[in-house]
């Protein structure tokens, strides 16, 4: 790959959260008071380049660092040390990221692609495609909170494999979808990868990683 090539950029990032040993020590920390607190490093100075149209599997234990560094990534979480340059945008599928309960499946859509910067045309342009792939029925126009946690999966991959971000993260979120739209995602994944898209998949799931990452 051409240095060019590379659309993340990870220089030794570290990621150290803090566990209390009980509610209260958590609230003596805030005040600044001596409490119970143990140090717990998520990442300890990971270098890694991710290069355009690459689809990666990040896989490991529970509590490995994996979804700490779609974060970091992500720009949700910032690192404690360390450098990542992230140059594109980035769309990420996980429980509750970027939909609102007390909106509808239809709402939510316009929801997030409005976080992601776009426009109400775009969204037009979009809306029908999402719905489609979706396939959540009439609870297209519920709430998302009668949602089972499979619809929520369906729709969310729908929302974010269609605005066609420049990295796409999927964190774990197809784990509790059908096979049948596993292997929907799946090929749409294929296809904006060959558009360019990186995609990064925080999965258990070695067989997949096997099948479909690079």
């Amino acid at each position: 790959m051409r240095l060019a090539d590379v659309i993340v950029r990870c220089r030794e990032l570290t990621k150290v959260y803090d566990l209390y040993g009980e509610e209260k020590d958590r609230l003596k920390a805030l005040l600044g008071l001596r409490a119970n607190v143990k140090k717990f490093p998520a990442l300890c100075g990971v270098t890694q380049d991710f290069h355009r149209g690459e689809i990666v599997g990040l896989a490991g234990l529970n509590g490995s660092g994996k979804s700490t560094l779609a974060r970091i990534i992500a720009g949700i979480t910032q690192p404690d040390l360390g450098l990542c340059e992230v140059s594109g945008t980035v769309s990420m599928l996980a429980a509750n990221i970027g939909m609102n309960d007390q909106l509808t499946g239809r709402e939510n859509i316009a929801y997030k692609c409005m976080l992601m910067g776009m426009e109400k045309r775009e969204i037009a342009q979009i809306q029908q495609q999402i719905i489609d792939f979706a396939d959540v029925g009439v609870y297209i126009d519920q709430p998302l909170r009668t949602y089972s946690s499979g619809m929520r999966s369906r729709l969310g991959f729908a929302i974010s494999a269609h605005m066609n971000p420049e990295i796409l993260i999927v964190d774990e979120a197809l784990s509790v979808g059908d096979v049948f739209f596993q292997s929907k995602c799946y090929r749409r994944m294929e296809e904006i990868r060959k558009k360019g898209t990186t995609i990064l998949m925080v999965t258990h799931d070695m067989g997949s990683i096997i099948k479909y990452c690079d």
